[in-house]
């Protein structure tokens, strides 16, 4: 191994904290995404362990540098720029870097600068009430929320990806299509049921910046959204081999038995959310 490779290995880049992160997000992709690879569980997990977790817990890693900075509503920040430098360079040394592969991560650095950005103008021109138009509505825009919600999942394809760098299989475009589509409706569910925590953390939420749009209209936009994407899941699930769609629908009836799974649920909006914040923090100072 070169001397440098070697110091490149020995970067420490992962705190306990992105591990553990990862832990959940590594269980839902070998659950859901292995089978889509023929790959065994767990002799194939095992098998590529180092990696797998290497490049999500790297990635978890560079997400909670960027959160710091989206709650203190804070535009720049580089901080995780040479962590992101050691995975490429680990990826790079075992042929498993590609144009595509870096583009994927391409997104989820544009993802961390639009939820710096949509974060950062939700807490500067908060909205105030029911009846006054939101500051924050000229700031933001639709396209900009949808834009940050599709890409948020990026860590998905990037694994997906890996998989078949290490298969040596070649992308399935039609299968990572039908995925994209899936993992966004997948997110959504997951912004509603955190919108209170995301709320007081100020990190990026589709629903969050909906109400910020919306206000008291903002679930009904949201079912809207929601329609279109499940149309859209529907047509493309069509279209996959029969065999792909039968691994989808096992791997979601088993997701599905989880307790509150398959129902759209959607929280009262926060109008106000500095009031909603000041409540909390009240409360824990009395």
């Amino acid at each position: 191994m070169r001397s440098d490779q070697a110091l490149i290995e020995r970067t420490p880049t992962i705190s306990f904290n992105a591990l553990r992160r990862s832990r959940t997000t590594i269980e839902d992709f070998v659950q859901t995404y292995f089978p889509y690879h023929n790959m065994q569980i767990p002799q194939d997990f095992f098998k590529y362990l180092d990696l797998v977790l290497f490049v999500e817990a790297t990635i978890y890693q560079a997400d909670e540098t960027n959160e710091l900075y989206a709650k203190q509503g804070l535009l720049l920040s580089q901080a995780h720029s040479e962590t992101m430098k050691t995975l490429q360079a680990v990826l790079e040394d075992r042929g498993l870097w590609s144009r595509r592969f870096a583009d994927e991560l391409s997104k989820g650095e544009e993802y961390w600068r639009l939820e710096r950005a949509i974060c950062a103008a939700m807490l500067r021109h908060p909205r105030c009430s029911a009846d006054s138009t939101p500051e924050s509505a000229r700031h933001l825009s639709i396209d900009q929320i949808h834009k940050a919600s599709l890409a948020k999942s990026f860590d998905y394809r990037v694994l997906n990806l890996l998989l078949y760098g290490l298969t040596g299989r070649p992308v399935d475009e039609q299968l990572m299509a039908f995925l994209a589509v899936d993992e966004h409706l997948v997110d959504i569910g997951d912004d509603l049921v955190d919108y209170e925590d995301d709320v007081m953390a100020n990190s990026f939420n589709i629903y969050r910046g909906y109400v910020h749009l919306h206000g008291s209209h903002a679930q009904l936009a949201m079912i809207d959204r929601i329609a279109e994407l499940e149309a859209q899941h529907a047509a493309l699930l069509a279209q996959l081999p029969h065999e792909t769609r039968q691994k989808f629908r096992r791997r979601h009836a088993e997701a599905s038995e989880a307790p509150g799974s398959g129902n759209w649920t959607f929280p009262q909006p926060i109008l106000d959310e500095a009031s909603y914040r000041q409540q909390f923090a009240d409360s824990a100072s009395q």
